[in-house]
């Protein structure tokens, strides 16, 4: 073998372990919570790192078949985002006053009251 394919060899085991690492973390963020921003924060990172490794998989392989993959996850993603931070923003009507508001900060405050 040559010195080229060992390094590539030893570069793919780290970049593997590091993403594997990242997996990791991003779950204990999501089940340790304790809010849901953390819980949407930690299922970004897992769905960011999942599309980090298609592609890795995909330039290894010199393959473009799982573009349509990426796409699907990243709209995924974005639309999640989108709609847990729509949930947690209260709203922008002033008879509103917030009070439909149902973030676990909110329901907390509202039994400390």
């Amino acid at each position: 073998m040559s010195a080229a394919v060992v390094v590539m060899g030893i570069a793919i085991v780290l970049v593997l372990a590091l993403l594997g690492a990242t997996l990791a973390l991003a779950v204990f963020r999501i089940v340790r919570g304790p809010t849901i921003l953390d819980r949407m924060i930690g299922s970004d990172m897992v769905l960011t790192t999942v599309l980090v490794v298609i592609a890795a998989a995909m330039v290894i392989r010199q393959d473009l078949s799982g573009i349509p993959v990426l796409v699907v996850i990243a709209a995924t993603s974005v639309f999640a985002t989108i709609a847990v931070a729509r949930a947690v923003t209260p709203s922008a009507d002033p008879s509103d006053e917030g009070l439909t508001v149902t973030t676990p900060e909110r329901a907390a405050e509202e039994e400390l009251s």
